[in-house]
Protein backbone atom coordinates (compact mmCIF):
# COMPACT_ATOMS: atom_id res chain seq x y z
CA UNK A 1 0.00 0.00 0.00
CA UNK A 2 1.37 3.39 -0.95
CA UNK A 3 1.38 6.11 1.67
CA UNK A 4 0.82 9.61 0.26
CA UNK A 5 1.96 12.71 2.10
CA UNK A 6 1.75 16.41 1.37
CA UNK A 7 2.79 19.70 2.93
CA UNK A 8 -0.08 21.76 4.28
CA UNK A 9 -0.11 25.37 5.44
CA UNK A 10 -1.12 25.67 9.07
CA UNK A 11 -3.97 28.05 8.17
CA UNK A 12 -5.42 25.40 5.84
CA UNK A 13 -5.39 22.51 8.30
CA UNK A 14 -8.69 20.81 9.06
CA UNK A 15 -9.84 18.74 12.00
CA UNK A 16 -9.42 15.04 11.20
CA UNK A 17 -6.21 15.32 9.17
CA UNK A 18 -3.28 13.21 10.39
CA UNK A 19 0.30 14.32 10.80
CA UNK A 20 2.83 12.46 8.66
CA UNK A 21 5.85 13.82 10.57
CA UNK A 22 6.57 15.10 14.08
CA UNK A 23 6.06 18.85 14.49
CA UNK A 24 9.03 20.28 16.38
CA UNK A 25 9.69 23.62 18.00
CA UNK A 26 12.46 24.80 20.31
CA UNK A 27 13.99 21.33 20.25
CA UNK A 28 10.79 19.64 21.44
CA UNK A 29 8.15 17.52 19.74
CA UNK A 30 5.04 19.71 19.83
CA UNK A 31 2.74 17.17 18.17
CA UNK A 32 3.68 13.60 17.28
CA UNK A 33 3.53 11.90 13.90
CA UNK A 34 0.31 9.92 13.38
CA UNK A 35 -1.78 12.14 15.66
CA UNK A 36 -5.18 13.23 14.36
CA UNK A 37 -5.45 17.01 14.11
CA UNK A 38 -7.90 18.57 16.58
CA UNK A 39 -9.10 22.16 17.05
CA UNK A 40 -6.70 22.50 19.97
CA UNK A 41 -3.79 21.26 17.84
CA UNK A 42 -4.61 23.80 15.11
CA UNK A 43 -4.72 26.64 17.65
CA UNK A 44 -1.42 25.50 19.10
CA UNK A 45 0.23 25.50 15.68
CA UNK A 46 -1.24 28.89 14.82
CA UNK A 47 0.21 30.30 18.05
CA UNK A 48 3.65 29.00 17.04
CA UNK A 49 4.77 31.75 14.68
CA UNK A 50 7.83 29.83 13.54
CA UNK A 51 5.74 26.97 12.06
CA UNK A 52 4.20 27.82 8.68
CA UNK A 53 3.38 24.37 7.34
CA UNK A 54 3.33 20.73 8.39
CA UNK A 55 3.34 17.40 6.60
CA UNK A 56 0.07 15.45 6.63
CA UNK A 57 -1.28 12.29 5.04
CA UNK A 58 -3.32 12.99 1.93
CA UNK A 59 -7.08 12.55 2.01
CA UNK A 60 -7.03 9.46 -0.17
CA UNK A 61 -4.77 7.61 2.27
CA UNK A 62 -4.90 8.48 5.94
CA UNK A 63 -2.94 5.53 7.29
CA UNK A 64 0.21 6.21 9.30
CA UNK A 65 3.49 4.49 8.50
CA UNK A 66 3.18 2.36 11.63
CA UNK A 67 -0.25 1.15 10.58
CA UNK A 68 0.93 0.29 7.10
CA UNK A 69 4.06 -1.57 8.26
CA UNK A 70 2.33 -3.61 10.94
CA UNK A 71 -1.24 -3.61 12.14
CA UNK A 72 -1.16 -5.02 15.66
CA UNK A 73 -4.32 -5.59 17.62
CA UNK A 74 -4.49 -5.25 21.38
CA UNK A 75 -4.04 -8.97 21.99
CA UNK A 76 -0.88 -9.12 19.88
CA UNK A 77 0.63 -6.09 21.58
CA UNK A 78 -0.23 -7.49 25.00
CA UNK A 79 1.58 -10.69 24.07
CA UNK A 80 4.68 -8.65 23.24
CA UNK A 81 4.44 -6.85 26.61
CA UNK A 82 4.23 -10.22 28.38
CA UNK A 83 7.25 -11.56 26.49
CA UNK A 84 9.26 -8.46 27.33
CA UNK A 85 8.22 -8.81 30.99
CA UNK A 86 9.63 -12.35 31.02
CA UNK A 87 12.85 -11.07 29.45
CA UNK A 88 13.11 -8.39 32.14
CA UNK A 89 12.76 -11.01 34.87
CA UNK A 90 15.56 -13.12 33.34
CA UNK A 91 17.85 -10.09 33.15
CA UNK A 92 17.20 -9.20 36.79
CA UNK A 93 17.82 -12.79 37.90
CA UNK A 94 21.13 -12.80 36.02
CA UNK A 95 22.39 -9.57 37.60
CA UNK A 96 23.62 -11.12 40.85
CA UNK A 97 27.32 -11.04 39.92
CA UNK A 98 27.26 -7.54 38.35
CA UNK A 99 29.53 -8.22 35.37
CA UNK A 100 30.21 -6.04 32.33
CA UNK A 101 27.91 -8.36 30.40
CA UNK A 102 25.01 -7.31 32.62
CA UNK A 103 24.84 -3.81 31.16
CA UNK A 104 25.19 -5.29 27.68
CA UNK A 105 22.07 -7.35 28.38
CA UNK A 106 20.27 -4.22 29.56
CA UNK A 107 21.33 -2.36 26.39
CA UNK A 108 20.14 -5.24 24.22
CA UNK A 109 16.83 -5.27 26.09
CA UNK A 110 16.44 -1.50 25.62
CA UNK A 111 16.87 -1.90 21.86
CA UNK A 112 14.28 -4.67 21.88
CA UNK A 113 11.76 -2.47 23.69
CA UNK A 114 12.30 0.32 21.17
CA UNK A 115 11.87 -2.08 18.23
CA UNK A 116 8.91 -4.08 19.52
CA UNK A 117 7.04 -1.10 20.95
CA UNK A 118 7.66 1.48 18.21
CA UNK A 119 3.96 2.29 17.79
CA UNK A 120 3.10 4.98 20.35
CA UNK A 121 -0.61 4.38 19.82
CA UNK A 122 -0.31 0.66 20.61
CA UNK A 123 1.77 1.33 23.73
CA UNK A 124 -0.63 3.94 25.09
CA UNK A 125 -3.74 1.87 24.39
CA UNK A 126 -2.24 -1.26 25.95
CA UNK A 127 -1.12 0.49 29.13
CA UNK A 128 -4.46 2.31 29.49
CA UNK A 129 -6.33 -0.97 28.93
CA UNK A 130 -4.16 -3.40 30.90
CA UNK A 131 -1.72 -1.46 33.06
CA UNK A 132 0.73 -3.82 34.74
CA UNK A 133 -1.75 -5.62 37.01
CA UNK A 134 -0.20 -7.10 40.13
CA UNK A 135 3.24 -7.38 38.49
CA UNK A 136 4.82 -4.41 40.22
CA UNK A 137 8.32 -5.26 38.99
CA UNK A 138 8.67 -6.81 35.52
CA UNK A 139 5.56 -5.78 33.55
CA UNK A 140 5.73 -2.45 35.37
CA UNK A 141 9.38 -2.15 34.28
CA UNK A 142 8.40 -2.64 30.62
CA UNK A 143 5.47 -0.19 30.81
CA UNK A 144 7.51 2.51 32.54
CA UNK A 145 10.40 2.01 30.10
CA UNK A 146 8.13 2.35 27.06
CA UNK A 147 6.38 5.44 28.44
CA UNK A 148 9.65 7.05 29.55
CA UNK A 149 11.15 6.59 26.09
CA UNK A 150 8.07 8.11 24.47
CA UNK A 151 8.02 11.09 26.84
CA UNK A 152 11.75 11.59 26.39
CA UNK A 153 11.23 11.89 22.64
CA UNK A 154 8.33 14.31 23.11
CA UNK A 155 10.55 16.45 25.33
CA UNK A 156 13.28 16.43 22.69
CA UNK A 157 16.07 14.36 24.26
CA UNK A 158 18.91 13.19 22.01
CA UNK A 159 19.24 9.54 20.96
CA UNK A 160 22.04 9.02 23.48
CA UNK A 161 19.94 10.54 26.26
CA UNK A 162 16.99 8.34 25.27
CA UNK A 163 19.23 5.27 25.56
CA UNK A 164 20.45 6.25 29.04
CA UNK A 165 16.88 7.09 30.06
CA UNK A 166 15.76 3.64 28.92
CA UNK A 167 18.51 1.90 30.92
CA UNK A 168 17.41 3.91 33.97
CA UNK A 169 13.74 3.08 33.47
CA UNK A 170 14.44 -0.62 32.98
CA UNK A 171 16.41 -0.74 36.24
CA UNK A 172 14.39 1.78 38.27
CA UNK A 173 12.67 -0.85 40.45
CA UNK A 174 15.45 -3.45 40.47
CA UNK A 175 15.72 -2.89 44.22
CA UNK A 176 12.26 -4.41 44.70
CA UNK A 177 13.68 -7.82 43.73
CA UNK A 178 15.60 -7.74 47.02
CA UNK A 179 12.52 -7.07 49.17
CA UNK A 180 10.52 -9.87 50.79
CA UNK A 181 7.58 -10.81 48.55
CA UNK A 182 5.34 -10.98 51.62
CA UNK A 183 5.79 -7.22 51.90
CA UNK A 184 5.60 -6.57 48.14
CA UNK A 185 2.36 -8.54 47.77
CA UNK A 186 0.71 -7.67 51.08
CA UNK A 187 -2.95 -6.75 50.36
CA UNK A 188 -3.52 -4.78 53.54
CA UNK A 189 -1.93 -1.69 55.03
CA UNK A 190 1.82 -1.94 55.57
CA UNK A 191 3.21 -1.50 59.07
CA UNK A 192 5.60 1.40 59.61
CA UNK A 193 8.54 -1.01 59.44
CA UNK A 194 7.26 -2.63 56.24
CA UNK A 195 6.57 0.78 54.70
CA UNK A 196 10.14 1.89 55.39
CA UNK A 197 11.47 -1.35 53.87
CA UNK A 198 9.42 -0.67 50.72
CA UNK A 199 10.77 2.87 50.53
CA UNK A 200 14.31 1.52 50.65
CA UNK A 201 14.12 -0.03 47.17
CA UNK A 202 15.70 2.96 45.33
CA UNK A 203 18.75 2.80 47.65
CA UNK A 204 18.98 -0.99 47.34
CA UNK A 205 18.80 -0.74 43.56
CA UNK A 206 21.37 2.06 43.44
CA UNK A 207 23.84 0.15 45.62
CA UNK A 208 23.69 -2.78 43.21
CA UNK A 209 23.66 -0.84 39.95
CA UNK A 210 26.52 1.54 40.79
CA UNK A 211 28.84 -1.49 40.83
CA UNK A 212 28.14 -2.43 37.20
CA UNK A 213 31.37 -1.67 35.26
CA UNK A 214 31.29 1.12 32.65
CA UNK A 215 27.68 2.10 33.38
CA UNK A 216 27.00 5.82 33.04
CA UNK A 217 26.58 7.28 36.54
CA UNK A 218 23.39 9.07 35.47
CA UNK A 219 21.63 5.69 35.32
CA UNK A 220 22.38 4.81 38.93
CA UNK A 221 21.47 8.32 40.05
CA UNK A 222 18.12 8.13 38.24
CA UNK A 223 17.39 4.79 39.92
CA UNK A 224 18.19 6.34 43.30
CA UNK A 225 16.03 9.43 42.81
CA UNK A 226 12.98 8.33 40.79
CA UNK A 227 10.74 8.80 43.86
CA UNK A 228 11.93 12.34 44.59
CA UNK A 229 9.32 15.06 44.19
CA UNK A 230 9.48 18.71 43.15
CA UNK A 231 8.36 19.99 46.56
CA UNK A 232 10.87 17.88 48.49
CA UNK A 233 8.25 15.41 49.75
CA UNK A 234 9.82 12.44 47.96
CA UNK A 235 12.44 9.93 49.06
CA UNK A 236 15.13 8.84 49.84
CA UNK A 237 16.97 12.20 49.77
CA UNK A 238 14.14 14.74 49.89
CA UNK A 239 15.51 16.56 46.82
CA UNK A 240 13.67 19.50 45.24
CA UNK A 241 13.17 20.89 41.74
CA UNK A 242 16.38 21.41 39.80
CA UNK A 243 18.28 19.04 42.09
CA UNK A 244 16.29 16.12 40.66
CA UNK A 245 17.78 14.55 37.53
CA UNK A 246 15.80 14.91 34.29
CA UNK A 247 15.64 11.10 33.91
CA UNK A 248 14.13 10.81 37.40
CA UNK A 249 11.49 13.43 36.56
CA UNK A 250 10.47 11.54 33.40
CA UNK A 251 10.45 8.12 35.04
CA UNK A 252 8.35 9.52 37.92
CA UNK A 253 5.57 10.54 35.51
CA UNK A 254 5.62 7.19 33.69
CA UNK A 255 5.75 5.37 37.05
CA UNK A 256 2.69 7.16 38.43
CA UNK A 257 0.71 6.79 35.19
CA UNK A 258 1.25 3.03 35.02
CA UNK A 259 0.57 2.54 38.72
CA UNK A 260 -2.80 4.31 38.69
CA UNK A 261 -3.78 2.43 35.51
CA UNK A 262 -3.11 -0.92 37.23
CA UNK A 263 -4.93 -3.17 39.65
CA UNK A 264 -2.75 -3.64 42.70
CA UNK A 265 -3.24 -5.81 45.77
CA UNK A 266 -3.68 -2.59 47.76
CA UNK A 267 -5.81 -0.55 45.32
CA UNK A 268 -8.12 -0.79 42.31
CA UNK A 269 -7.07 0.84 39.06
CA UNK A 270 -8.36 4.32 38.34
CA UNK A 271 -10.76 5.20 35.53
CA UNK A 272 -8.92 6.33 32.35
CA UNK A 273 -9.53 10.06 32.70
CA UNK A 274 -9.07 9.92 36.46
CA UNK A 275 -5.54 8.66 35.75
CA UNK A 276 -4.88 11.71 33.57
CA UNK A 277 -6.35 13.95 36.26
CA UNK A 278 -3.94 12.49 38.84
CA UNK A 279 -0.99 13.44 36.62
CA UNK A 280 -2.49 16.93 36.25
CA UNK A 281 -2.91 17.33 40.03
CA UNK A 282 0.54 15.96 40.78
CA UNK A 283 2.03 18.48 38.35
CA UNK A 284 1.10 21.15 40.89
CA UNK A 285 4.08 20.52 43.15
CA UNK A 286 4.85 16.81 43.01
CA UNK A 287 5.84 16.08 39.39
CA UNK A 288 7.62 18.37 36.94
CA UNK A 289 4.99 20.82 35.65
CA UNK A 290 6.46 21.33 32.17
CA UNK A 291 7.00 17.63 31.52
CA UNK A 292 3.50 16.79 32.78
CA UNK A 293 2.04 19.33 30.36
CA UNK A 294 3.97 17.80 27.48
CA UNK A 295 2.88 14.32 28.54
CA UNK A 296 -0.81 15.24 28.88
CA UNK A 297 -0.96 17.30 25.68
CA UNK A 298 0.50 14.45 23.66
CA UNK A 299 -1.07 11.42 25.29
CA UNK A 300 -4.58 12.91 25.23
CA UNK A 301 -4.34 12.90 21.41
CA UNK A 302 -4.39 9.09 21.55
CA UNK A 303 -7.72 9.20 23.39
CA UNK A 304 -9.34 11.28 20.65
CA UNK A 305 -11.93 9.46 18.55
CA UNK A 306 -11.94 6.42 20.85
CA UNK A 307 -15.07 4.90 22.33
CA UNK A 308 -15.70 4.99 26.07
CA UNK A 309 -18.17 3.47 28.50
CA UNK A 310 -19.83 5.86 30.95
CA UNK A 311 -20.94 4.93 34.46
CA UNK A 312 -24.50 5.30 33.09
CA UNK A 313 -23.88 2.41 30.69
CA UNK A 314 -23.84 4.62 27.58
CA UNK A 315 -21.13 4.10 24.97
CA UNK A 316 -19.80 7.38 23.54
CA UNK A 317 -17.04 8.69 21.30
CA UNK A 318 -14.44 11.22 22.50
CA UNK A 319 -14.68 14.43 20.46
CA UNK A 320 -12.66 16.98 22.43
CA UNK A 321 -10.45 17.07 25.52
CA UNK A 322 -9.77 20.20 27.55
CA UNK A 323 -6.34 19.86 29.18
CA UNK A 324 -7.44 22.27 31.93
CA UNK A 325 -10.40 20.04 32.81
CA UNK A 326 -9.01 16.81 31.49
CA UNK A 327 -11.34 14.40 33.27
CA UNK A 328 -14.46 15.83 31.64
CA UNK A 329 -14.22 15.55 27.83
CA UNK A 330 -16.79 16.43 25.17
CA UNK A 331 -18.43 13.24 23.89
CA UNK A 332 -20.67 12.19 21.03
CA UNK A 333 -23.53 9.80 21.73
CA UNK A 334 -26.34 8.90 19.33
CA UNK A 335 -25.42 11.81 17.08
CA UNK A 336 -25.59 14.39 19.89
CA UNK A 337 -22.87 16.09 21.92
CA UNK A 338 -22.56 15.31 25.61
CA UNK A 339 -20.33 17.66 27.60
CA UNK A 340 -19.27 16.03 30.86
CA UNK A 341 -18.50 19.48 32.27
CA UNK A 342 -22.26 19.99 32.38
CA UNK A 343 -23.04 16.51 33.72
CA UNK A 344 -21.06 16.09 36.92
CA UNK A 345 -22.94 12.88 37.73
CA UNK A 346 -21.34 11.14 34.74
CA UNK A 347 -17.77 9.96 34.26
CA UNK A 348 -15.80 7.74 31.89
CA UNK A 349 -15.68 4.28 33.41
CA UNK A 350 -13.47 2.57 30.84
CA UNK A 351 -12.02 2.84 27.35
CA UNK A 352 -13.28 0.53 24.60
CA UNK A 353 -10.54 -0.22 22.09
Amino acid sequence: MMVNKKNMSVNKLEVGMRLAEDVRGNGQVLISKGVTITEAAIRRLEDSYFINEVEVYSEEDTYSDDEVKQVKNIQEVDKIFNELSFDAEQIFIGMENLKVSDIEEVKKFARKIQFELESVSSVVKNIVLHGSGNDTIYRHCVNVSALSSILGKWIGLSDNEINLLLYSAILHDFGKTKIDKKILDKPGTLTTKEFNIMRSHPVIGYNYIKEIPFLNKAVGYAVLTHHEREDGSGYPLGLKGENIHIFSKIIAIADVFDAVNSDRVYQQRKAPFEALEIIRKDSMGKLDYEYCNIFLNHISNYYMGERVLLNSGEICKIVKIDINDIARPLLLVNGEFLDLKEHKELYVKKMIF
